[in-house]
């Protein structure tokens, strides 16, 4: 058995991915689920974002298959920062993956382009506050350990959160994305003009690119947005610091479809995590018209890093099948609402199983 960990959260999460795990489970019956109430509301009710327990539990995983978390009830940050983040440092995933691969038939275009982001430093740091408070912070789980102490006293109110770059982390991120991208135009990219760490991080992309013999063109972060408008096909894979990361590949589906066509995939040497990009989307949660193919496309990156080959190239070829034959879902201007479009490719993977 194939044992997968299921967080389907808020929102259009509880409403999609449950659906996409039956999907999953009629193709390949070796994949087994366990489920996870994490989520908002269960915050709500009793104060918990996600336990310790949870969190050890987690790790005995092959991999997590997270829907999307937060809700318009619960302070923004929260459930962000005490769920999706926490496991990503929890677990040590520090590649985050995401694809903007477009589908002709929803563009009119054909993009195909990665962006590698680096997922656990930069400026999504929990070392923040005020300067006119004393803060102590440290950190010791064998792989960064450090510890800290800021006392700064100023005559107005300043809020500060601390970015940091670590040359272990970096190296193995550098290497793991070196890997991934293979002999693909490589391209990385930061502020170094604007913010000095980032010069440590232009020194180990130049040490880490050595051993694979490989060319890497570097262009500031607000220069390649810019470009990755006008010529989005200029890029194959983009190497980028967390928060710009977060920000550019956001902005790459925009040139694929939106968020609804946004998988992700956050890596680490013994984890591994799913997701769609799009958030909980509480708003249109339950009215059936949600974009499920993030989702499918996730659970797709997700049973080809645990070498479920067979299963992900059937669910991958259904994908294209149903929609390069017209069935759209709603959010691009077609009819398919989210449960009749997941049960079309369901329908295609059972086909395309049968034939084989």
């Amino acid at each position: 058995m194939v044992d997968i960990a299921v967080i389907p959260g808020d929102g259009i999460g509880k409403e999609i991915i449950p659906k996409v795990c039956e999907m999953l489970s009629t193709i390949d019956s070796s994949i087994d689920f366990t489920y996870y109430g994490i989520s908002s509301e269960r915050y709500l009710n009793k104060g918990i974002t996600i336990t310790d327990e949870e969190i050890e539990d987690l790790k005995s995983y092959k991999s997590i298959l997270f829907g999307a978390i937060g809700d318009f009830s619960v302070k923004p940050g929260v459930m962000e920062q005490g769920v999706i983040l926490k496991l990503r440092k929890e677990l040590d995933l520090y590649m985050n993956i995401r694809p903007a691969i477009s589908f002709k038939a929803i563009t009119g275009n054909n993009i195909n382009m990665t962006i590698l982001r680096e997922n656990k430093e930069d400026f999504y740091s929990d070392i923040s506050g005020n300067f006119n408070e004393h803060k102590t912070f440290n950190k010791n789980d064998g792989f960064y350990n450090y510890n800290g102490d800021i006392n700064i006293e100023s005559d107005d109110q300043i809020y500060y959160t601390m970015g940091f770059l670590s040359r272990k982390n970096l190296k193995r991120f550098f290497r793991s994305a070196y890997k991934i991208a293979g002999s693909e135009n490589i391209t990385v990219t930061d502020k170094a003009n604007a913010v000095p760490m980032y010069s440590l991080w232009r020194e180990i992309a130049m040490e880490e690119a050595e051993p694979f013999k490989r060319e890497i063109a570097f262009e500031y972060a607000d220069s390649l947005a810019y470009n990755m408008v006008r010529n989005p096909k200029k890029y194959s894979y983009v190497i980028a610091p967390n928060l710009y990361g977060d920000i550019l590949s956001d902005m790459a589906s925009s040139l694929t479809g939106g968020l609804g066509y946004a998988p992700s995939g956050n890596i680490g040497d013994k984890s591994s995590m799913f997701e769609p990009v799009h958030g909980s989307a509480p708003d249109i949660a339950g009215k059936n018209i949600a974009n499920p193919v993030a989702s499918i496309l996730s659970s797709i990156m997700m049973l080809k890093h645990i070498n479920q080959t067979e299963t992900a190239s059937i669910i991958e070829k259904s994908l294209e099948n149903v929609i390069g034959e017209g069935i759209i879902p709603v959010e691009s201007g077609g009819h398919a609402g989210t449960h009749e479009f997941i049960e079309k490719v369901k329908n295609q993977c059972s086909l395309l199983k049968n034939e084989i």
